[in-house]
C-alpha cells in the first residue's frame, strides 16, 4: 500500500476561510471538495479560489487532494484542467468511482504523477470496489461514501452504522485484495465526539486504516482511534522480535505470551508498528 493515512480532512472549496484551520490541524490528507459541498452556482468561483490556495498557501508536507465533479459533467473537466496546473496536489478524489470512470481519469491525467483516491458511493461501485481499484496502477486508496450510497439503496443512516456493515467489509476486503489502503466514510454529527470516537473505533476493529472527517475538530479523535496504544505497541515489538529471531534459527513459528505466532500474526504487528512510527511500510 501507498501513503499511510490516518484522518482525512474535507475542506469546501468555497470557504478560503477554513483553510488555515485545516492546514493547522492534525490531519494527513486535505482534501479540498469542489463537488457535493460546493452548490452548482459556485463551482467555477469555488476552482479558482481552490486553484489560488494550492499555488499561494503552504500547507506543510501533508497530502494534499482535490475532489473533483464527475468527468461526465463540464465542471470535471475543468476541474481536472485546474489540477493538472497545480503541482502541490498529490491526489484526486473521484466520486462515485467505477472502473470506467477510473480508466478514463486514469488516462486523462498522462504524465501527471498524481494518484487516485476512489469515493465508492454507488451499488455498482460498491459491488465492483475491486475491479474499481484494479482498474489503474494510480489507485491509492477506496473511500466509502456512506451517504450516497444508503441514499441510493434508501437505507436509513444511524449513529451505529449496522446499516452499511457489509458495504465497510466489502470495502476492506477489496481493498486488502487490490493492494489498496481502505478508508471508512466521514461521521455527519460533527459536534457529536463521543459517537464519533466509538464509530472510528468500529471502524478500526472491521479493518480501516483511515477515516474521513468533516471538521478539523474531528480529526484528533479519529488519530486517536486508530493510533495503537502503549500496550499494542509493546505486544507488537514483541512479536516481531520473537519472529525475527526465530527466522534466524530457521523456525516459522514461535510462541509468545502462551500464543501461537505465525505469519498473519507477525504482518499485524508490523503493520501496528508502522501506525505508531516505529516500523517501515516495507516490511510489511
Amino acid at each position: 500500500m501507498g501513503r499511510q493515512r490516518m484522518a482525512l480532512l474535507f475542506v469546501p472549496g468555497d470557504r478560503p476561510d477554513f483553510f488555515d484551520k485545516a492546514a493547522k490541524s492534525q490531519a494527513d490528507t486535505i482534501i479540498f471538495d469542489l463537488e457535493d459541498a460546493v452548490a452548482c452556482s459556485g463551482k467555477e468561483k469555488s476552482r479558482v479560489i481552490v486553484e489560488q490556495a494550492l499555488k499561494e498557501r503552504s500547507f506543510g508536507s501533508r497530502e494534499l487532494s482535490v475532489r473533483i465533479n464527475p468527468l461526465s459533467t463540464p465542471w470535471g473537466l475543468n476541474d481536472l484542467e485546474m489540477v493538472r496546473r497545480c503541482p502541490a496536489v498529490n491526489t484526486i478524489l473521484l466520486p462515485k468511482a467505477e472502473p470506467g470512470s477510473v480508466k478514463r481519469l486514469s488516462e486523462a491525467l498522462e504524465k501527471e504523477s498524481i494518484s487516485i483516491l476512489c469515493l465508492i458511493e454507488t451499488a455498482f461501485g460498491l459491488q465492483q470496489a475491486y475491479e474499481t481499484a484494479k482498474a489503474s496502477n494510480r489507485v491509492d486508496g477506496l473511500m466509502l461514501g456512506a451517504e450516497d450510497l444508503a441514499a441510493e439503496l434508501n437505507l436509513e443512516r444511524t449513529a451505529e452504522g449496522t446499516e452499511i456493515k457489509f458495504a465497510r467489509q466489502v470495502l476492506v476486503l477489496a481493498g486488502n485484495a487490490a493492494g489498496v489502503q481502505p478508508i471508512d466514510t466521514p461521521f455527519l454529527m460533527v459536534s457529536d465526539l463521543d459517537s464519533l470516537a466509538r464509530d472510528a473505533k468500529n471502524a478500526r476493529k472491521m479493518g480501516f486504516m483511515a477515516k474521513a472527517a468533516l471538521s478539523p475538530r474531528q480529526v484528533p479523535v479519529i488519530k486517536k482511534a486508530f493510533l495503537p496504544g502503549p500496550a499494542e505497541v509493546e505486544k507488537a515489538k514483541k512479536i516481531v522480535e520473537a519472529a525475527e529471531q526465530a527466522e534466524l534459527q530457521g523456525r516459522g513459528i514461535v510462541v509468545v505470551d502462551g500464543s501461537m505466532v505465525d505469519q498473519p500474526v507477525v504482518i499485524k504487528a508490523r503493520r501496528v508498528l508502522v501506525l505508531a512510527g516505529e516500523g517501515d511500510l516495507n516490511d510489511c
